[in-house]
């Protein structure tokens, strides 16, 4: 093999290469910590070969604690639907869920003591892992709906509405008001009822809140016994 000047001179230059290994090895093996600390994500892992030692390292990762968050948890999102009974039908044949709660007609009780009416189509399905999709009547149909506009609010069901309404707006979200015919609500925690159901199913009491999040999301917040 032969070698150029260059690499010749620094392979006779004996000090500069122990040093350069010295320094080559501990960037290496720094780098190998770093980045098994950095990429560990706590994803399942790696099987052995051997049958017993994948049995335990399964065990351990088994075991791992789920980070949960306390409070909030996540009830169901909504989306406005064009055709609720053709959206019904979707999400029954091709996911299997079933229809919960229905109503057409939603009442919120101001604090100030004022009424606040909405009349329209909901639609609660269950998806059966716990959570729910909110079908809401009304919006475009899909070929003239642009961007996200299909969204209407994520929902978390929560101890205290008005706990984490405050926390929410100390964070930095804003209050989201309601504009229906000639009423406005500002989304403040209020008592609300909904009632009508085309299934004879009772009337639900609930407390609700809506604010803006910091990238314009509608949440609601929940706090009941709905499910």
């Amino acid at each position: 093999m032969k070698y150029t000047d260059k690499t010749m001179e620094l392979i006779t230059n004996k000090s500069f290469t122990r040093r350069n290994l010295l320094i080559g090895s501990s960037f290496l093996t720094g780098l190998v910590a770093s980045s098994t600390a950095l990429f560990n994500f706590g994803s399942k892992p790696a099987l052995s070969k051997d049958p017993q030692e994948s049995g335990e390292y399964l065990k351990a990762w088994q075991k791992k604690k789920i980070h949960r968050i306390e409070g909030p948890g996540l009830h169901h999102f909504a989306l406005l639907s064009y055709d609720i009974e053709a959206t019904i039908r979707f999400y029954e044949q091709g996911f299997g869920a079933r229809k919960r709660y229905d109503w057409n007609s939603a009442k919120t009780i101001l604090p100030t003591g004022e009424v606040f009416n909405v009349i329209g189509r909901l639609q609660l399905m269950d998806m059966g892992d716990g959570n729910y999709v909110e079908l809401i009547s009304g919006g475009k149909p899909a070929s003239e709906r642009v961007g996200y506009d299909v969204w209407n609010h994520i929902a978390l069901r929560c101890d205290s509405v008005d706990r984490y309404y405050e926390r929410a707006i100390n964070a930095g979200a804003k209050p989201y008001n309601f504009v229906y015919k000639d009423q406005i609500w500002d989304g403040r925690p209020a008592d609300f009822e909904v009632t009508g159901s085309f299934y004879g199913e009772p009337t639900i009491n609930v407390r609700l809140a809506y604010c803006r999040g910091i990238d314009g999301e509608l949440i609601e917040l929940l706090q009941g016994n709905l499910l």
